[in-house]
Formats: structure tokens, sequence, C-alpha cells
């Protein structure tokens, strides 16, 4: 009995160094599989971050199949296989196909229920979007088919789209992939990437208003305005966290604007960090004046809409931010007059609603690319910079990383570099 319980075998296929691998689950002192451990060098480590899968053989063939990520199930599967092996349990009957394992249109809904449940909206819509992308043009039906040809098609097939007439960003390519190898690695594959196969992305200059933009950007902006983009910049909050703040979360007499959760409007902070960041107090004087007369719960609601009043009923978080920051740019003169593409727009004709292209050139509408919200969290935190330490921005950004706020070292650097060059030498030659 013990030699054929022994020849199923549990092992997890996870990442050891930087590399996937297989390793073998530890045993009990009875001999049986302890899933909760797995066994690295010699030594017994937590089984947390990978699949597990059994080993065996099955009419005089080796078999590999996958059984998820719960350590629990992953023994109870163990035990199931050993007694069907040993004629203790008759197995189950599953049609032909089952043999393969899950579908990658089956494993991309697993792997998206555990999204939704554990990131935010946003994530949860760009991963599922991203995933069908991959499910449009991978030519395999069965997880266990994949294999590293098939992240290097999805590299090629990258380089080969347009959208509005231009190339894919390889950044955005190399995402794509990522989301999809974690996705299916989740799920059962055994896909390993070699060292050299990630295509090299270009690092880009962090982008920034510069204040002969935001001086007659500020002018071109009524009171309602000017507040919201203040806020922008001297917070770095992100777009839904301008749009989702609220009077509780101001601290009047520290001088504080807080990121906080707000379950009631399906807001939760990015990586689920709440935080506080300081701002100037005379923006606190213009949002104590503004609470005055707001008989709303947010700071910034959308407004009630003048003819559908189950529409915006002044509680609802600001949905048209960035619209807003396109508008008063164009309306201050400051577009670069290059943009140009297409935008599609509703048609209600005859009842029937239905959608049209419509080409725009930005020297005569308000989509200029140069004119974004997340600009003004670049402003802000290359601005603090030149004040706080590296470790301060990161809480004050809510970076899970410290590596994502690096990038603006490199910025502050430059700009003291620009300093150094005017003062030296080589400049007297100009």
């Amino acid at each position: 009995m013990e030699t054929k319980r022994h020849s199923v075998n549990l092992k997890q296929y996870r990442k050891v160094s930087g590399k996937w691998q297989f390793v073998p689950v530890a045993r009990d002192a009875k001999g049986a599989p302890d899933p909760r451990l797995v066994v690295i060098d010699g030594e017994p480590i937590s089984s947390k971050g990978g699949t597990f899968y059994l080993e065996f053989k099955h009419h005089g063939k080796r078999r590999q199949e996958s059984i998820g990520t719960v350590p629990r199930e992953a023994l109870e599967a163990w035990r199931t296989k050993c007694a069907v092996l040993t004629g203790l349990i008759e197995p189950e009957d599953e049609p032909e196909e089952v043999e393969q394992g899950l579908t990658i249109e089956q494993a991309i809904e697993r792997y998206l229920v555990e999204v939704e449940a554990t990131k935010g909206r946003k994530t949860y819509r760009q991963y599922r979007n991203e995933l069908e992308w991959f499910k449009k043009h991978s030519k395999k039906r069965y997880v266990t088919q994949l294999n590293r040809s098939d992240a290097m098609a999805l590299f090629a097939q990258g380089r080969k789209e347009l959208v509005d007439g231009r190339p894919l960003n390889q950044k955005t390519i190399n995402r794509r992939v990522i989301i999809m190898l974690h996705a299916m690695r989740s799920q059962g594959a055994v896909i390993i990437m070699n060292k050299g196969d990630w295509p090299k992305t270009i690092d880009k200059k962090v982008e920034m208003y510069q204040p002969e933009e935001l001086k007659p950007f500020f002018a071109a902006c009524d009171p309602e305005e000017r507040l919201i983009f203040q806020v922008f910049l001297c917070t770095g909050f992100r777009e839904r966290e301008v749009a989702n703040l609220a009077w509780k979360d101001i601290n009047w007499k520290e001088g504080k604007l807080a990121v906080s959760a707000k379950p009631e409007l399906g807001f939760t902070p990015k990586s689920y960090e709440e935080r506080s960041v300081p701002i100037p107090m005379a923006l606190i004087a213009v949002l104590q004046e503004r609470k005055r007369n707001s008989g709303s719960l947010l700071v910034f609601p959308t407004e009630p809409h003048p003819t559908r009043p189950e529409y915006g009923k002044g509680n609802n978080p600001h949905g048209h931010l960035l619209e807003l920051c396109k508008e008063v740019a164009f309306r201050a003169g400051l577009n670069c007059g290059h943009c140009e593409g297409e935008y599609t727009v509703y048609v209600l004709n005859k009842g029937v609603r239905s959608t049209e292209k419509r080409a725009y050139k930005c020297d005569t509408s308000p989509r200029c690319a140069n004119w974004y919200l997340h600009k003004f969290r670049h402003t802000f935190a290359t601005n603090i910079l030149q004040s706080v330490d590296i470790r301060s921005l990161q809480v004050m950004l809510g970076h899970k990383n410290i590596a994502t706020t690096e990038k603006y070292l490199k910025s502050l650097r430059l700009d003291q570099l620009r300093d150094k060059i005017e003062s030296s030498a080589l400049a007297a030659y100009v």
C-alpha cells in the first residue's frame, strides 16, 4: 500500500531565484505529503506562491495533473488519486476532453474571478481586456498545451498591431505577455521563459507641467475648476482619488488630505493602501470656504443633471475630470496643434442607438495628448522631491514598491546638472 501511495508524487511549480521550476512537497513523519511546505535546497519553506501538481503513472505513461494553489485541496487530491490507483475507489467518469485539463477560456474565467476578488475594478477591467486579446490570438485550446513559443508569438503579434495608426508601445506588449503568463501559470501552465526573451523597452523621461504652462492654465479656470486642479497639483492624487475625496478625508487642523476606502461608492485605494498628504494651508482655507456652501459628502461631486434627476444627485464622484482638464487647456490656447485621430460618439437614429467614428485635430478641439491628469502627479512628485526624501515621497504617492518612486530621482538629478553645466568652464566658450 505504501509503495502505491508513494507512486503518486505531489510537487509544486513556483519561482526559485527568479526562475520557474518544480520543487518537491515536504513529507510528514508517516511519509504523507504536507503541502503547507515545500523543500528548496534541502530546507522546508512555505508553499505560498505556486501551483500544485500530481505526478503519477497511468497505463504505463507518466502523467502530470494541475490541482490548484490551495494546500488543503492539494492534499485531498493526492489522497483521492492514491485511492483511485490502488482500487479503493472507482474513478469518476469524465468526458474524453477533460483529460487535457482546463481550456484556456475556462482558465481565464477562473483567474478573473480571483482578480475581481482581490483587485480594484480598473485593474480587473484591464486584466480582462488583455486576456481577451490573448485568447483572440492564441492558437491553442488547452492550458497544458501552452509553452514558451506561445509567449513569443504574442510578442510578435503585438508588434504587428496598430492603434489609431500607431504601433503598440513595447511596454504595453510586455505587460500583456506578463498578464498572460501570470494567469496561465496560476491555472497550471508550465511556461519557462529564457533570459533573453524579453524585448527591451525605452524608459521615457517623466513628463511634468512647466510654470509657463500652469500659469495660463489656471488663469483660464473658473473658481471651481481652479480648486480641482490645485488639489491635483498639491497632492499628487490619482484621478479616482480626487473624484472620491470626501469632506471627512480632510484634517483641517493638520492641513492634510487623505485617501480612504469608500465601499458605498465602489472605491478602494490602489494597493489597498490609505494615506494622507499635507497641503498648503492656503488651499485648506479655500476648501473650508467651499464646504460652507456644499450639500454633498464629496468635495467634487458630479453636478446634478438638468433634465435627468436620477443621474448625478450630487453625491456621485465627478466622472469627467480628464475632459475638464483638456477643455481648460484648449480654452487657454495650450494645445500643441499636432494631435489628430478619431473618437467614438453615440448616435440615436429613429430610436436606435449606434456608434460612429469622427475625426479630430487638437487645434480645433479639446483633445490634446499633452494634457492629462497623471501629469499633475508627475509635477507634484518632481517638485516635492526637492524638499523630502525618496521614502517620504513613496508614502505620499502610495507606491507599493520604492523602485516606482525612484524614476523621479532622474528628473531631479538632471535639473541639478543643469545648474552645473551653466556654471562650468565649457559654457564660457559659447
